[in-house]
């Protein structure tokens, strides 16, 4: 017993010194997110490439009907009792220290609000079935959504605005952190103030540098429209400021960002910023390998393989040693 303890303890001594090592780097660490939109949400929780994943889900509001948020295709993607696997996959997410996100709004869906009873009324609905209330009919049982994402493409932001402003009264009265977070258009800021979220409710915001926002997005090599934005954007009132970026080619002109591109020409200048929180990919299904290349802190990472101070990631991974939670370094596990 003595001997095992003692190997606990040398262990974990090692993974401290190679953190420590690891994080010598003047540049500024970052965290990775990435929307879910399908049932790959464990494997991209035991990735250790995200520390954050919104799940997205699909919203039925305005109008005066009840709100509703369907999730039914996730929990039947997951076979027989498939809710009960769901609610167990987020929970094992969050033991590995991962932020899961309730993610509303995007393009799919009938929903709007229009106005400010709406938005308090969802508000509600949101903290009692998906957050820190109460209520019978909680969809996933006790599961607790660490926060709310919420991504407006249709209508003004007045009252999204006004539903962080609600939630974020309710998530006061909790112990426990909550986030809120937005993700508004790169090309938003040149329109009027109802067309990008309210400062200073949102924790952070995500601003996407891709689809039809030629003005602002990667365009034919060129990056000068995505500067020009993102240095306004980064004086937002937010604690921090995400980009939000395609993990993959879509379309012509959707402005992807190659991820050898986004390492060596993009993200340097964006580490220089104290407001740079890191970048969320869309979508999880898309990546496959961005994450790893532009996450200097993964294993199979361009830098992890080029630096033998950083072999052990920062961040929680899927590995268990003895039952502890552990990091996982590019050639085995260890714990802290």
């Amino acid at each position: 017993m003595a001997s095992f303890k003692f190997s606990i303890h040398l262990l974990t001594f090692l993974c401290f010194s190679l953190i420590a090592g690891s994080t010598a780097n003047p540049r500024r660490s970052f965290e990775l997110g990435v929307y879910s939109i399908k049932n790959g949400l464990i494997d991209a929780c035991n990735s250790g490439n995200y520390q954050i994943i919104n799940i997205v889900f699909t919203v039925s509001l305005g109008n005066a009907q009840t709100p509703e948020i369907n999730v039914i295709d996730y929990c039947t993607s997951t076979g027989v009792d498939g809710c009960t696997k769901f609610s167990q996959e987020i929970k094992s997410c969050q033991a590995l220290g991962i932020k899961i996100m309730l993610s509303i709004g995007g393009g799919v869906g009938k929903y709007n609000l229009n106005n400010f009873t709406e938005a308090t009324n969802f508000s509600t609905y949101l903290w009692n079935n998906f957050l820190g209330g109460q209520s019978n009919s909680r969809p996933l049982n006790d599961v607790v959504f660490d926060g709310v994402d919420i991504t407006n493409e249709r209508s003004s932001w007045d009252n999204w605005s006004k539903l962080g402003e609600e939630l974020r009264k309710l998530y006061e009265k909790q112990r426990k952190k909550f986030y809120l977070s937005a993700a508004p258009q790169c090309s938003s800021l040149d329109s009027s103030s109802h067309s990008i979220p309210q400062p200073g409710i949102f924790d952070y915001i995500s601003v996407q540098f891709f689809g039809n926002n030629l003005v602002c997005q990667y365009l034919n090599g060129r990056l000068e429209g995505f500067w020009k934005f993102w240095n306004s954007w980064k004086m937002f009132n937010a604690d921090k400021v995400f980009v939000k970026l395609l993990a993959g080619p879509m379309a012509e002109d959707m402005g992807y960002i190659r991820p050898d591109v986004f390492r060596t020409e993009v993200l340097p200048e964006l580490q220089q910023s104290s407001k740079f929180g890191g970048v969320i990919l869309w979508s999880e299904d898309l990546d496959r390998g961005y994450s790893s290349e532009i996450n200097p802190k993964a294993c199979g990472s361009v830098e992890a393989a080029s630096e033998s101070a950083n072999e052990v990631a920062e961040f929680p991974m899927g590995n268990n040693y003895a039952g502890q939670r552990g990091f996982r370094s590019c050639r085995g596990s260890c714990v802290l």
